[in-house]
């Protein structure tokens, strides 16, 4: 077995390390959250139970539709994202449409992308609903609860909200229908500033302060959460489920192949622009090809292939700088 076999193998999880890993994991982490949410049932107890924590009231949740990108695991797991529409009557009008999209975010490095993120699934949705011919006033309300590990905004606060306003006349309201919740799970309890917008009752505070808590680290509070316990149970579940050990390593495959490709593309444009170089500097080709092979590990064949690109591409040359 040479060098890289030996590599591979020893990268690939073994059953019992995928189960330990999602034994430590907690909801912050995108792959336990999206895995909880196989089962409808259960995406509704844990959807409705956050977004009554964040409200502070029962939601009747019509449907919910879950977006999978293709994306990393464990902590470096891209937040999953849950489009939540929920009809609502108030004063006995027709129903009013809400979509509510919850993201779980635990990548410090997504830090500086958020409100551009924000922006771009914001656009999607709106497209998406016009295509089907609703005119701009039947867009329903979107109100967007990224749900973070790290604090999105260095302010070290829990609670951060962001809507459009016109800075002009800021007392002249600017409806849009788009509102932008940021939960971090660890900032300083905010909602009771006497200087700024937030007031939530205290038992409101409370609530939000331990789902957030159970959310970031798995632990439940002392006094009986019966909406974190109802999540806790289905969490609890899940990690058990050998279908969830295997889809775990499954992803773990993937990404490992998406890195060698990623390495491997990275190893050939190093490669070219080292044959570009000798070329430019009339280095005789047997000292390139002796450099390749010892460097890089290529063989006859590549290597022949290697210095084949290099020529025909002039624009590599360019790039290089030579």
């Amino acid at each position: 077995m040479n060098k890289n076999n030996q590599q591979d193998k020893m990268e690939r999880i073994t059953l019992e390390q995928a189960r330990k890993s999602i034994s430590e994991m907690n909801l912050i982490n995108g792959f336990l959250f999206d895995s909880t949410l196989e089962d409808e049932d259960d995406a509704k107890i844990i959807v409705g139970n956050i977004l009554k924590a964040v409200f502070f009231r029962e939601f009747n949740i019509r449907s919910i539709t879950s977006q999978k990108p293709i994306q990393a695991i464990d902590t470096k797991y891209h937040g999953i994202r849950l489009d939540v529409k929920i009809d609502e009557t108030e004063d006995g009008k027709a129903p009013t449409a809400t979509i509510y999209d919850i993201e779980m975010e635990d990548r410090q490095s997504d830090r500086k992308y958020l409100p551009n993120r924000l922006r771009f699934y914001n656009a999607l949705y709106d497209a998406k609903l016009l295509e089907s011919g609703d005119e701009y006033d039947k867009l329903p309300d979107f109100v967007s609860i990224v749900i973070l590990s790290y604090d999105p905004f260095g302010a070290g606060d829990m609670y951060y909200e962001a809507m459009s306003t016109l800075i002009t006349h800021p007392d002249i309201p600017y409806e849009n229908g788009i509102r932008n919740i940021f939960l971090y799970c660890n900032g300083m309890p905010n909602f009771d500033d006497p200087n700024g917008k937030i007031s939530l009752p205290p038992e409101h505070s409370k609530k939000l302060k331990e789902m957030l808590k159970y959310i970031v680290s798995g632990e439940k509070p002392i006094l009986t959460n019966i909406d974190i316990d109802e999540i806790d149970t289905i969490v609890t579940r899940v990690k058990g489920r050998e279908e969830v050990t295997k889809a775990y390593m499954r992803q773990w495959d993937r990404e490992l192949s998406i890195k060698r490709d990623a390495k491997n593309e990275t190893k050939q444009e190093d490669a070219i622009k080292d044959i570009c170089f000798d070329i430019e500097h009339n280095i005789p080709i047997e000292i390139t090809r002796k450099r390749l092979k010892e460097n890089f590990g290529y063989d006859s064949n590549t290597i022949d292939e290697l210095i084949k690109q290099a020529k025909e591409n002039k624009e590599l040359v360019l790039n290089a700088g030579i």
